[in-house]
């Protein structure tokens, strides 16, 4: 809940301070004749370094906890070693910039468009560093980090200005010449953001009809479907300040932009809250360790079988919601171009995104149950199930009982993965979830990177433990042992072709401080420690 709210803190605070910047950026009749006063836009900048210390914060508590040591040792920690603390110093020392160059030249009516050029520039740079610590970038490094800046610049560009609008409306200069740049910031905005959108939905949520069984696919639809709404109201707005819809008065014309200001504000609510879920990598892995979304669970027609997911299947009442959708969108369309009363378009799209999801959800029935009980010739072949567009190259298999074998490969030449599978007669049958993977291993590791993860259910023991730690690694020189330290005791672990894995199942729950020893053949002993594990299965 408090990176919930931080997050809708930050996005608010981000999103209004880039408008008060872009429309002190419009000279003369472009602008507006009262805007927000100077000391406005450095308290919004004193909030958002507040807030990025907020997460610094809340992350030290859960280290001073969780390692018992000091809180200030904890915070000093999550500063100098966590992605967090890097965003809070490199977004601090952004902000800092841009308060000196805003109250030094704002005041100045000639330097006051430059100031908020340049702090628009800071703008950007100030998005890049706070998407250091995002989800996206913990998933996909650096690609991850430039598609949620983008994506946040995007946001902060259209929304921003809307913001400001709506409280400083009235004071428009002249409509017409407003629109002719805000019109084209607006749009490039929004190419940006469905752009940058889309690759980040392909990142965190690749399977977005079954994530509809979590609460973060519910919340990433309920985002998706307010997305519209906004886009009726840019709509209403390009077409009235271009004197082409209907002729709003100043206070209707802000009483517009202010609906739309509270729907970019919802989407901000539940983007902040989406951030309190864990995004699902694979939704059938994640149901096994949370329950399904109580929404999906109320409108869905018929029980789902076990490990059953869904797929989008319209019957006759999903059909007639979905009809009854798109004539509510057409009705709010037209509402928007040639009616003046605002309240007219926000009762329809009101109607229009609770007929909406209602019609979605509704079609949402009974899928595919994934579970593979296909008997594969090959290692080779069942490891590269589900991966038809990935490269998949066998680097070791170890067999630890006659009934069972651990194969570690390679993925893309990327990634480092292994896998438990089960002998049969006449092959190998895949578990349900029986696979961990080090993402990007082979690209950031190093010489030599290795990840101890933490279950509390898997498939990858057949007995009922508390815990399963599964430990992976790989080292570019020929290793003759690895031993692992964990609960103060060393155990070996399986070498083969530079890679190692360990797997034990106990009912205690040990310290997260690990160790390693590399012993190469040739050369020096190499150990290695480790402060956490990688929990349920994703390293990033």
């Amino acid at each position: 809940m408090i990176d919930a709210i931080l997050n809708m803190l930050l996005y608010t605070l981000l999103a209004f301070t880039t408008g008060i910047f872009t429309v002190a950026l419009a000279p003369g009749e472009r602008g507006l004749r009262a805007e927000p006063k100077q000391q406005t836009a450095a308290l919004m900048l004193g909030g958002i370094v507040i807030v990025l210390f907020g997460y610094v914060a809340k992350l030290a508590v859960t280290y001073a906890d969780f390692f018992a040591i000091s809180y200030l040792d904890a915070l000093m920690t999550v500063i100098a070693d966590h992605a967090v603390g890097a965003s809070f110093l490199y977004g601090s020392l952004i902000v800092v910039l841009m308060a000196v160059v805003w109250l030094a030249m704002a005041k100045n009516t000639a330097l006051r468009p430059i100031a908020a050029g340049i702090n628009l520039v800071f703008i950007v740079l100030l998005a890049f560093a706070i998407s250091l610590s995002s989800h996206s970038a913990s998933l996909n490094g650096l690609h991850g980090m430039i598609s949620s800046s983008l994506h946040m610049v995007a946001m902060a560009f259209w929304i921003g200005p809307l913001l400001v609008i709506g409280l400083y409306g009235t004071s428009l200069i002249n409509a017409l010449k407003f629109h002719q740049w805000f019109s084209v910031v607006a749009v490039f905005s929004l190419l940006l953001l469905v752009t940058s959108g889309f690759i980040m939905m392909g990142e965190i949520a690749p399977e977005y009809v079954n994530s509809w069984m979590l609460s973060y696919g519910q919340l990433l639809l309920i985002k998706h479907i307010l997305f519209i709404p906004l886009l009726v109201f840019g709509f209403r707005h390009l077409l009235s300040l271009s004197g082409k819809g209907a002729k709003l008065s100043p206070a209707e014309r802000q009483k517009s932009f202010r609906a739309e200001g509270v729907i970019a504000l919802l989407v901000f609510i539940v983007t902040s809250w989406l951030t309190e879920t864990e995004p699902p990598h694979n939704v059938l892995r994640t149901l096994q360790n949370e329950p399904m979304s109580p929404l999906m669970d109320w409108f869905l027609q018929e029980p789902l079988l076990e490990n059953q997911l869904i797929s989008f299947s319209p019957g006759i009442g999903g059909v007639l919601l979905l009809v009854a959708s798109a004539i509510l969108l057409v009705g709010a369309l037209v509402s928007a171009w040639w009616f003046k009363k605002t309240v007219i378009v926000g009762v329809l799209l009101v109607g229009w995104t609770l007929v909406t999801y209602s019609g979605l959800m509704i079609s949402a029935g009974p899928g595919d149950i994934p579970v593979n009980l296909t008997v594969h010739d090959t290692i080779e072949e069942a490891i590269a199930v589900g991966r038809d567009n990935e490269q998949v190259e066998l680097l070791a298999v170890f067999e630890e009982e006659q009934e069972e074998v651990f194969a570690v490969y390679q993925i893309n030449e990327r990634h480092l993965a292994a896998e438990r599978l089960k002998v049969e007669d006449d092959g190998y049958r895949k578990y349900l979830d029986a696979s961990v993977e080090i993402e990007n291993g082979f690209l950031t590791g190093g010489d030599q990177f290795m990840d101890t993860f933490m279950f509390t259910t898997n498939d990858w023991v057949d007995n009922e433990r508390a815990s399963t730690y599964v430990s992976l690694g790989y080292a570019d020189k020929d290793i003759e042992s690895v031993e692992i330290e964990l609960n103060g005791e060393w155990r070996d672990a399986n070498v083969k072709n530079n890679v190692f894995i360990h797997v034990e199942s106990t009912n205690e729950t040990f310290p997260e401080a690990h160790r390693y020893l590399i012993k190469p053949i040739n050369g020096k002993d190499l150990e290695v420690e480790k402060r956490q594990f990688i929990h349920e299965g994703h390293s990033h």
